[in-house]
C-alpha cells in the first residue's frame, strides 16, 4: 500500500458510523456516494488497484491530492478485511471496483483517531477517489518495471541539465552583483526574476508543489540541488515544511515557471546556518523551477 502520512493516518482505524438507509453504505458502515460508475470485470483478491484521492476538508481546502503519475497510490486487495475499528472503507470500495469508478467517502473528524491539530476543528474530511487501473499479479509487475525505467529515463534527462544549470546561475548572480538584474522585491525582502513565466494561477497556500532546484549560497558555491537526483522535490505550500523564502517565493510562481530566488538569511537559516554547508547569516540563491501544482482548482 503507497500512502504518505497523511492519507495513511485518516485511512486507518475506521469507526462505523449511522447512515439513512437510502445511502450507499460500506460494510463498515460509511456512506458514500457514486459520482460516475465504470466497466469492466471488478477487482478480485490479490489484484491491485491504481487510483487517484483527493482528501479535501470540509472548508473545501484541499488537503492533500495524489495524481496519475509515479506517486499514484495502489493497493492489493486483501483476500480477508479488517474488522472493527481496522476496517478500511476505501479499501472495501476498491474491492468491488471497476476501471472509471468515481465515488466520495466522507469521514467524521471524531471517528478519525489522533487527527492532525490543522483538521480536528473541522465536523469532516471528504475523500474523492477514481480508479484509474486494475491489474494482476502479472501485469502489476510489468507495470512497476515499465515506471521504473521511466524514472530512470528522467533522472537521466535531468541530470543532463546540471552543466546549462550551472552557467546559468553563474551568469545570473554575476549580472545580480553587477546590477544588471532587474529584479523585483517583496515586502519582506526577498527578491526574484522570472526566467520563464509559466502558465495558470499561482500557486497557493494549501497546494503540495514540484519543484526542481539549484542553491548557491552568494559566492557561487553549491550546496544541493534536486537536479543532480534527477527528481523534483515536492512540499505542501505554506505549511512551514520549507524556508520562509521558499513558502513566499514559490507561491509567486505558476506550473512551468522557471525563476530566480534571492533570499535574505532572515528568510532563510537565519542566524545559526544551516549545519557545516549554509554558514551563519547566509543569504541564500536558487533557482527554481515549478514543475507541477497539485491540489490546485
Amino acid at each position: 500500500m503507497k500512502f504518505n502520512f497523511l492519507t495513511t493516518l485518516f485511512l486507518i482505524s475506521i469507526l462505523m458510523v449511522s447512515c439513512k438507509p437510502s445511502e450507499n453504505k460500506t460494510p463498515s458502515g460509511y456512506t458514500y456516494k457514486v459520482v460516475s460508475k465504470g466497466s469492466g470485470e471488478v477487482a478480485k483478491t490479490n489484484d491491485y488497484v491504481l487510483f487517484t484521492i483527493k482528501i479535501t476538508g470540509d472548508d473545501g481546502k484541499v488537503l492533500q491530492e495524489m495524481k496519475e503519475g509515479p506517486q499514484m497510490p495502489v493497493i492489493q486487495i486483501p483476500a480477508e478485511f479488517p474488522k472493527g475499528k481496522e476496517a478500511n472503507a476505501i479499501v472495501e470500495l476498491l474491492a468491488v471496483s471497476h476501471v472509471g469508478d468515481h465515488f466520495v467517502l466522507n469521514m467524521p473528524i471524531d471517528s478519525i483517531p489522533n487527527a492532525p491539530a490543522d483538521v480536528q476543528a473541522m465536523k469532516y474530511i471528504e475523500y474523492e477517489v477514481v480508479v484509474k487501473a486494475i491489474k494482476n499479479e502479472e501485469q502489476y509487475k510489468v507495470y512497476m518495471d515499465e515506471q521504473q525505467a521511466e524514472a530512470q529515463a528522467k533522472i537521466a534527462s535531468n541530470m543532463e541539465k546540471v552543466p546549462a544549470i550551472e552557467e546559468l546561475v553563474k551568469t545570473t548572480l554575476a549580472d545580480y552583483k553587477s546590477g544588471k538584474l532587474e529584479t523585483k522585491s517583496t515586502a519582506s525582502g526577498l527578491k526574484y526574476y522570472v526566467v520563464t513565466q509559466g502558465e495558470g494561477a499561482n500557486a497557493a497556500p494549501g497546494n503540495t508543489v514540484q519543484v526542481q532546484y539549484y542553491g548557491t549560497l552568494m559566492d557561487g558555491t553549491m550546496f544541493d540541488n534536486s537536479f543532480k537526483r534527477g527528481q523534483s522535490f515536492p512540499f505542501s505550500l505554506g505549511a512551514g515544511e520549507v524556508i520562509k523564502g521558499w513558502d513566499e517565493g514559490i507561491a509567486l510562481l505558476n506550473k512551468g515557471s522557471k525563476a530566480f530566488l534571492f533570499i535574505p538569511y532572515a528568510l532563510a537559516y537565519g542566524e545559526a546556518g544551516q549545519g557545516a554547508t549554509i554558514p551563519a547569516k547566509s543569504d541564500l540563491l536558487f533557482y527554481v523551477e515549478l514543475e507541477d501544482i497539485l491540489g490546485q482548482k
